[in-house]
């Protein structure tokens, strides 16, 4: 977003080189695959833009889905666990909630420049956000629990709080993780692979520029930095 705060986005192509046998069940496992969900209330949450800066706080409804794909060689696991086994899980998070520009900030995106320098945000402008990311990645444990997910959030995230790392809180403290690529946890910073957000500032959400309205989209794989992504501008009455 985003919501972004994202680092090592993992590829697709990255996660087909590991093979399709790495991915193959052990015979010795009984594979019994099952969903869990859980709902979290985000709020205060600061979105990064194309430029490197926090450009808007974020309030939004955070659904998200946990599929278990059964156990797998210990190799995407690095080579060895504290259980002894390695479990392929996949999911995601839908978002949908508001947005409201931070001022005297640049704008996120690099749409409507034409050229030019940087706009600024002159003002705070409200608008709609929605978007969806998705997950895979290996973790020691079989077991998860919609319980251990937060109700509620507010302010900056970390760990395994942020959208990279989300579906990892599932899973009790002594867990382990490795992304799509077999790259562990706290080395790669995001189990993640592809999504996006889009943001949209209606007419009349800037009450000294009425008749503006712009959008932006935050998707993989160029996260919003091309022109054709457009942008969210939040001009002043001098700027229409």
């Amino acid at each position: 977003m985003h919501v972004r705060l994202l680092s090592a986005i993992t590829t697709f192509a990255a996660l087909a080189a590991l093979g399709a046998a790495a991915f193959t069940a052990t015979a010795s496992a009984a594979v019994t695959g099952y969903t869990t969900h859980a709902v979290t209330a985000i709020t205060s949450h600061p979105d990064s833009g194309a430029h490197g800066n926090d450009w808007a706080d974020d309030a939004f409804t955070r659904t998200a889905h946990l599929y278990y794909q059964g156990e797998v060689p210990l190799v995407n696991c690095g080579g060895t666990t504290t259980t002894g086994h390695c479990y392929r899980w996949t999911g995601n998070v839908h978002d949908s909630g508001t947005f409201t520009t931070r001022t005297s900030g640049d704008v996120p995106g690099n749409g409507y420049l034409n050229g030019g320098a940087v706009p600024q945000l002159e003002v705070a402008v409200t608008g709609t956000m929605a978007g969806v990311y998705h997950y895979v990645f290996f973790a020691s444990w079989k077991t998860a629990s919609a319980g251990l997910v937060p109700l509620t959030q507010n302010g900056t995230p970390s760990g395994r709080g942020t959208t990279g790392m989300w579906p990892t809180q599932f899973f009790g403290n002594g867990a382990r993780f490795w992304d799509g690529a077999g790259t562990p946890e706290g080395n790669g910073g995001s189990v993640g692979t592809t999504g996006g957000w889009l943001y949209t500032a209606a007419p009349g959400s800037d009450p000294q520029c009425p008749h503006v309205t712009s959008q932006w989209s935050d998707a993989s794989p160029g996260w919003g930095a091309g022109a054709v992504d457009g942008n969210i501008l939040a001009p002043d009455a001098a700027h229409c």
